[in-house]
């Protein structure tokens, strides 16, 4: 089986490549990278094979993205341990180059080169690559994701085809990132990330899902996320941008998703901070000025929300 060759440049230094590791360790370090990359996965390669084995990761705002050539192997994942208040990403798998088999629960699927397929790692998984492949590894925030999706659980371990055409624009576009997103700023890969999420819904399967939400309660998910940083946005912020009263859009929020703006905002606007804060791009940056980035105007106010929600404060929290 032919080495794979690189469908693009990657403007980062890999966090692993097997063709400088000696042969009989190539096995041993490829699963130590991919333990350390992605807590709770192992994978078994043969030692006889080529030295096919690169990972490049990217971050994009409130996830990241992986760059994955590998030789045949098997992959399995379980849950790892994770504080309260920290959900596990989604994760939508684009096959470049190659095939690879997805098991998850009762669900399986075979993805071929420009098929997609959405992962949920808050459930273990497998996945099996009978020869050389490469593949995008996108993390999503799960929330942000499902407040847009809240259908998705239905999309997962399936094969997203690329013989859809929404489809296979949505994977031209990711299978671009690699070379793109290194050149880009941090608020532009922010950007990047919101659009991804946005992006999602040309994809044909994305269009199909039972449709549970208003219209309004779309383009007030995409207000708060498109303003999440801007001090003192309100829910009547939200609800102006529509026109119509807040008490209106709430109860339009409240039925399709069980919360109120305010609340929406508040918890997005927590997830986003304890984000940042394990971000080691902001290690130099201050619980104040973070909080302040995400649209908290008071610093200690900021702290007494967070231990409410995540049982530590911002500081601990940055520790673990």
């Amino acid at each position: 089986m032919p080495q794979l060759e690189p469908a693009f440049a990657v403007a980062l230094p890999p966090l692993i490549d097997l063709r400088e590791i000696e042969e009989r360790r190539r096995a041993i370090e490829w699963d130590g990278a991919v333990r350390s990359t992605f807590p709770g996965l192992s994978v078994k390669i043969r030692p006889d094979l080529p030295p096919v084995g690169t990972i490049n990761r990217i971050k994009l705002g409130a996830g990241e993205l992986f760059v994955i050539d590998s030789a045949a192997a098997e992959v399995n994942y379980q849950p790892p341990l994770l504080l309260a208040g920290s959900p596990p990403p989604l994760s939508l798998m684009v096959q470049r180059e190659g095939s690879t088999v997805v098991v998850q629960g009762e669900h399986r699927c075979e993805l071929s080169e420009g098929d997609m397929c959405l992962i949920d790692e808050a459930s273990a998984f497998r996945l099996v690559g009978e020869d050389c492949s490469g593949i995008l590894f996108l993390r999503l925030p799960r929330n942000a994701v499902l407040s847009r999706y809240p259908q998705l659980e239905r999309l997962f371990a399936r094969v997203l085809s690329s013989d859809d055409p929404g489809t296979k624009l949505l994977a031209d576009t990711l299978r671009r990132l690699p070379a793109e997103t290194p050149c880009l700023a941090e608020t532009q890969r922010s950007a990047m990330m919101g659009a991804i999420i946005q992006l999602l819904g040309i994809a044909g399967p994305f269009s199909a899902l039972p449709e549970t939400t208003d219209w309004r309660v779309c383009r007030a998910l995409d207000f708060i996320e498109l303003n999440l940083s801007v001090a003192g946005l309100t829910a009547e912020d939200v609800a102006r941008d529509q026109r119509i009263s807040r008490r209106r859009l709430d109860q339009i929020m409240t039925d399709a998703l069980g919360h109120s703006i305010a609340s929406h905002l508040w918890s997005r606007r927590l997830e986003q901070a304890a984000i940042d804060l394990r971000d080691p791009r902001r290690s130099g940056s201050s619980v104040a000025q973070i909080a302040f980035a995400n649209g908290f105007e008071d610093a200690a106010h900021f702290t007494r929300a967070f231990k409410r929600r995540y049982s530590v404060t911002p500081g601990q929290w940055r520790l673990n």
